[in-house]
């Protein structure tokens, strides 16, 4: 659809000018990124060396502005925003009795597009997942693309594509009528790849101690260590929020959907807060989704394959993060996996009335 797309394009490029004079006047990692990227290239790595060197092929070969930087990491968001509205248009197809407004409502969510617009680790970690979701819904015709997906995810935030491999793995186990002896091949090798990605990624986020292979050993103490650390790390007089007291339940709800509408200190806070409502809805029909056996094997695997990554994920995140504008921005390495749950798995019978008459014109 022409029309659909033009508009997104549009309404992402206009969150990314947002974003570029926001950035002008207030802290923002691009600065750092774009400004790093005129020295020389980082050291060969992951995470926001990456960044560095993908935006000095720009600024310092092809001299480019930070101004027109942006543009280049805009269109990788838009790209994911592609993959993503591809996701819900072939669910559509065969839920016809969603409302399209519901559509509409998910797909121009304003923080989806504004924190992917800019120079840095976000766009292309949501391209990443807008890739796996879209894969997870035919992921028997679509392996490249989640080998993909992973890989990208693995470039900016390797911690998260350990999550991803894991999800896969385990949706394998469960779901893939193969030969036996196949099987557990494949399942060797896949569990060989997540293992090495997941001890890269205790690494890369301070944990090179939480695994020791002789003997197999897990150590807590570093994990709870790194967790105690982290949730004061993110602390700040405009946006922190203590959660070292707060049960794990707590926790979740907190970086998933806070700030409430009650809890806003200035403009941004409010979008965020009445953004938080709609995706608890949100939340609340794919959960009940989650019960529908009318399910085949086929959207069994994909249910598993996100649920598995979204419950991973969300232990991860929710439990080291004390910011609400970190925890917004990070969020979305989720939440489209949410909303495609949410898309896909709606209970039919109970679901499509409400719909219908909730957007009734």
């Amino acid at each position: 659809n022409k029309t659909v797309f033009n508009l997104l394009f549009f309404w992402h490029l206009f969150f990314c000018i947002v974003y570029y004079h926001y950035s002008l006047n207030n802290p923002a990692d691009s600065h750092s990124y774009f400004d790093s990227s005129l020295v020389k290239f980082a050291d060969f790595g992951t995470g926001a060396v990456v960044i560095i060197n993908i935006t000095r092929v720009f600024s310092y070969f092809l001299d480019l502005s930070y101004f027109n930087c942006f543009f280049i990491f805009n269109f990788i968001g838009t790209i994911g925003i592609l993959f993503f509205y591809l996701t819900l248009r072939e669910i559509n197809f065969y839920k016809k009795y969603i409302d399209n407004k519901l559509f509409f409502i998910i797909m121009f969510l304003p923080t989806m597009h504004f924190w992917s617009s800019a120079i840095g680790k976000d766009a292309l970690s949501f391209l990443a997942i807008c890739i796996f979701v879209w894969s997870s819904i035919n992921l028997r015709n679509r392996k490249n693309y989640i080998i993909l997906s992973i890989f990208l995810m693995f470039l900016v935030r390797p911690h998260i594509a350990s999550v991803m491999s894991t999800s896969v793995v385990i949706a394998f186990i469960f779901y893939s009528n193969i030969d036996l002896k196949i099987k557990i091949l494949y399942l060797i090798i896949l569990s060989v790849v997540s293992l090495y990605i997941a001890d890269y990624a205790f690494i890369y986020v301070g944990m090179p101690d939480l695994i020791t292979y002789s003997p197999f050993k897990i150590n807590f103490h570093v994990l709870f260590d790194f967790i105690n650390k982290r949730e004061a790390a993110n602390l700040s007089l405009t946006g922190g929020i203590d959660i070292s007291s707060m049960g794990p339940l707590m926790k979740v709800f907190t970086y998933l959907y806070r700030p409430l509408p009650f809890e806003i200190k200035d403009f941004y806070q409010f979008v965020v807060s009445i953004e938080n409502i709609l995706l608890i809805y949100f939340t609340f029909i794919g959960l009940m989704g989650l019960f529908n056996k009318e399910n085949d094997q086929h959207v069994s695997q994909s249910k598993l394959l996100l649920f598995v990554y979204i419950i991973l994920a969300v232990i991860i995140l929710s439990f080291t993060s004390a910011n609400f504008g970190i925890n917004s921005r990070q969020k979305w390495m989720i939440f489209p996996a949410i909303l495609v749950l949410a898309y896909q798995f709606s209970i039919k019978n109970i679901f499509s009335e409400i719909f219908k008459n909730k957007f009734k014109t």
